[in-house]
C-alpha cells in the first residue's frame, strides 16, 4: 500500500510517503525545493520535483474542521495559499528575503512574468485582487469547510497525476504523537506516553496519549483560548493561549522572526538569570494539572501586548527577558510532565514532539527532573512531522504491518544526488571553483582538513528530514580551536555571534565527555559536558556548559563515522562541529547547484560532495 501524508499547507508545509510493501520512505519539506524558509505554501514544489507512482491515500495531519475557537483548515487557508502561489509565480523568490520586495521590485517582477507567459500572470495577478476572496467562496457557496479543502487538495495531487481513493483527515496532535511513537525504540514493545507540544493544531497546544502496540488513548489536552484584545497591542494571528505562541510574542518582543529564531531565545537565555518578578507572574497564569496545560487569558494577556513586552525587554535586557521565558517554559513543562507520571506511575518511557520539543534544555530538564529516562525526541518534531504520523495512521488502520518504520531510525529520507547532476553543477561553476574526484577516500580526507582547522561543507547519501543536518547535508569544523564558534558565525552562517554549534560525537565517547546522557542520535536533546573538558574543547560547549550532541556509530552513518574517526586518531577526540549546509536566510542545500552557491556565497574552504572534492580557484 502506497500512502503519502502530508502537512498539506501552512508553516512547515511537508510531504511523507510510504510504501508497506516495499517498505520505502521518502519525505521532503516544501521549504527544501523552494528555498524559502519555513515555506508555508501547499506541497506543490514536492510534488512537481517527485512524481510519485500510484497512491492509494492521502492523508492530511490536521483534522478538526469545527474547532471551538480557531479552525485551522477553514477556507480562508486555501485563499491564503492559493495568493501566495500567485504571488510567488509572479516574483520568482530566491530566499526568503525576496519575499518582501519593494513596489519597484514588485513591478519589474510583475512585467517580467507578463513578457514570460502573458496568459499565466495575468491569473495571477486576479488571485491577487482585493475581491478574489469574495469570489472564491461564492464560487464554493453551499460546500462545507472540509468539501473545500479536499477538492483543492485533489486538485493540486491531479495536476502531477496522483488520483487516490480517498483523502482522510486525522487530528493534528494525534499526528505528531504517532510519528514520534512509532519512530522510536519503543513502538511495540512497551507502554509509551507521547507527549505534543505546539503553538496551536485542531484547538489545542498539546495533547498526551497513551500508546500500547497499536493502540492509544488521550490521556492529557492543552486547549488553546482566545485572549482579548481590549486594550492591548496584538495580533489577531497569534492571540490564542498556548505554549509556543507564548514564547514566540518574546521572541518577536526580541526583534526576532516567530516560528524561526526561537532557538535564538534559548541560546540569548543561557547568559543570565530569570526576572523572579515576571517568571512568578507568568507560572502563576499557568494552570498545570495531570489532564493538561491551560493558561488564564486574563492574567497571562499583559504578555499578549506586544508594546508592553518591548519594554519589558528594553527594561531588563535581552539576556534577561529570554532566561524569563526559558525558565517558564521548562519548569512548566516539566511540572506537568511529573504529574503525568504521576498518574501512569508503571510507565518511564516518553516521546516527545511537536515544535516546542525542538527546544533542547527544556528536553534536558525532563531528562534530569522527571522520572522519564527512556526519553525519545522525534528528530522532525515540528508540523512536519504530522505528515508522518497521518501516514502511519492511515497504515495501521488499514491493517499493515509498520514495525519495520523504526528500524530508519536515522531521518535520512529525501533525495540524494545523482552524478550526472554534480557534474552538471561543477561545469556550470567552472570558472569559479576547482574538483576533484576523489572517490572512496572522501571521508579521511574531510577530517584531516577538519583536524587542519579548515571549514568544510559535506553533501552525501540522503537528506535528513527534520530542522538538524546530521552529517549528510552538514557544515563541519574542529571544536579544539576555540576561534572556529565565531568564525562560522560571522563568515559562513552570518548569525548573532551567541548562537552555540553543535558536535557530532562518537558513540564510544559519550560516557567519557558527559555527566549524564544516552544514546541520543539527533541532536533534539542538550547533555552537561564534564567540566574537565570545557577547554579542549570548547566551540562544542555553550556558556551553560551544554552540548546538542548527536552520537554517531557506525551502522548510523558508515562515511561520517569515517570522517569522525580520523579526527579522533589527529585530535584525540571524536568530536567535530556540524551545523547545517546552508547560509542565514537559506534553507538546507537541496540540489547540487544549491550546494556549489552556497559553497561560493560563504567562506566554507572545501566541499566534499559525494566523492568530489571542492575547492575556489
Amino acid at each position: 500500500m502506497r500512502i503519502i501524508g502530508t502537512n498539506f499547507m501552512g508553516h512547515d508545509s511537508a510531504l511523507f510517503y510510504i510504501d508497506t510493501e516495499s517498505k520505502d520512505i521518502f519525505a521532503m519539506s516544501t521549504e527544501r525545493v523552494t528555498r524559502i524558509k519555513h515555506d508555508s505554501k501547499d506541497v506543490s514544489a514536492i510534488l512537481e520535483a517527485y512524481p510519485f507512482e500510484t497512491i492509494d491515500y492521502v492523508c492530511q495531519g490536521y483534522g478538526n474542521f469545527d474547532a471551538e475557537v480557531r479552525s485551522d483548515l477553514g477556507p480562508e487557508r486555501v485563499i491564503g495559499t492559493i495568493q501566495k502561489k500567485a504571488f510567488c509565480d509572479l516574483i520568482k523568490p530566491t530566499y526568503i528575503k525576496d519575499l518582501f520586495p519593494t513596489t519597484k521590485e514588485k513591478y519589474e517582477a510583475y512585467f517580467k512574468s507578463y513578457a514570460k507567459d502573458p496568459e499565466k500572470a495575468l491569473a495571477d495577478l486576479d488571485k491577487l485582487e482585493p475581491d478574489f476572496k469574495e469570489r472564491f467562496l461564492k464560487e464554493h457557496e453551499g460546500e462545507s469547510d472540509q468539501e473545500i479543502l479536499e477538492g483543492y487538495m485533489r486538485q493540486v495531487f491531479a495536476q502531477n497525476g496522483i488520483k487516490p481513493k480517498a483523502i482522510e483527515f486525522y487530528d493534528h496532535h494525534l499526528s505528531h504523537a504517532a510519528g514520534a511513537y512509532y519512530f522510536s525504540p519503543y513502538a511495540h514493545q512497551k507502554r509509551c506516553l507521547s507527549l505534543t507540544l505546539d503553538g496551536w493544531g485542531d484547538g489545542f497546544f498539546g495533547k498526551a496519549y497513551l500508546f500500547e502496540n497499536d493502540s492509544y488513548e488521550l490521556v492529557g489536552h492543552s486547549p488553546i483560548r482566545q485572549v482579548s484584545h481590549d486594550g492591548i497591542d496584538i495580533d489577531k494571528s497569534h492571540d490564542l493561549t498556548s505554549i509556543g505562541i507564548l514564547y514566540g510574542n518574546f521572541t518577536e518582543a526580541l526583534g526576532l522572526r516567530r516560528y524561526s529564531d526561537e532557538g535564538k531565545v534559548e541560546a540569548l537565555a543561557a547568559f543570565d538569570k530569570k526576572n523572579e518578578a515576571m517568571y512568578e507572574a507568568l507560572m502563576s497564569a499557568t494552570i498545570i494539572t495531570a489532564d493538561g496545560m491551560d493558561y488564564d487569558p486574563v492574567a497571562i494577556k499583559p504578555y499578549y501586548d506586544k508594546t508592553f513586552l518591548k519594554q519589558k525587554a528594553q527594561e531588563l535586557g535581552d539576556e534577561v527577558f529570554a532566561a524569563t521565558i526559558q525558565s517558564h517554559l521548562e519548569d512548566a513543562v516539566v511540572n506537568y510532565v511529573e504529574l503525568l507520571g504521576e498518574k501512569y506511575p508503571d510507565i518511564d518511557t516518553l516521546c516527545l514532539s511537536g515544535g516546542v520539543a525542538a527546544n533542547i534544555i527544556m528536553n534536558l530538564n525532563i531528562f534530569e527532573r522527571t522520572k522519564f529516562k527512556n526519553l525519545y525526541i522525534f528528530p522532525p518534531m515540528g508540523d512536519e512531522g504530522v505528515a508522518v504520523g497521518a501516514a502511519l495512521l492511515k497504515a495501521v488502520e488499514m491493517g499493515e504491518d509498520i514495525q519495520w518504520v523504526k528500524e530508519h531510525y536515522m531521518p535520512y529520507f529525501g533525495n540524494q544526488l545523482e552524478k550526472n547532476e554534480i557534474e552538471e553543477a561543477i561545469e556550470h561553476f567552472s570558472d569559479r571553483i576547482d574538483a576533484e574526484y576523489i572517490g572512496d577516500a572522501w571521508p579521511e580526507n574531510a577530517g584531516e582538513s577538519i583536524a587542519d582547522n579548515k571549514i568544510v561543507a559535506v553533501v552525501q547519501g540522503r537528506m535528513e528530514f527534520g530542522p538538524r543536518a546530521l552529517g549528510d547535508r552538514s557544515i563541519l569544523a574542529n571544536p579544539v580551536d576555540p576561534e572556529i564558534r565565531t568564525k562560522i558565525n560571522l563568515t559562513v552562517k552570518r548569525r548573532p555571534k551567541y548562537q552555540p554549534f553543535c558536535p557530532s560525537i562518537l558513540e564510544e565517547e559519550r560516557e567519557r565527555l558527559f555527566e549524564k546522557s544516552f544514546p541520543h542520535k539527533h541532536m533534539a536533546i542538550g547533555f552537561r559536558i564534564k567540566e574537565e573538558f570545557h577547554d579542549d574543547i570548547p566551540s562544542a560547549i555553550h556558556v551553560d556548559g551544554t552540548a546538542r550532541p548527536q552520537f554517531v556509530e557506525p551502522q548510523d552513518n558508515p562515511n561520517y563515522y569515517r570522517l569522525l574517526k580520523k579526527v579522533k586518531a589527529r585530535t584525540g577526540f571524536g568530536v567535530i562541529i556540524n551545523t547545517s549546509f546552508n547560509l542565514h536566510g537559506r534553507t538546507i542545500v537541496h540540489t547540487a547547484k544549491d550546494a556549489l552557491l552556497d559553497f561560493i556565497d560563504c567562506n566554507i574552504e572545501e566541499l566534499y560532495i559525494e566523492g568530489y572534492r571542492i575547492t575556489r580557484k
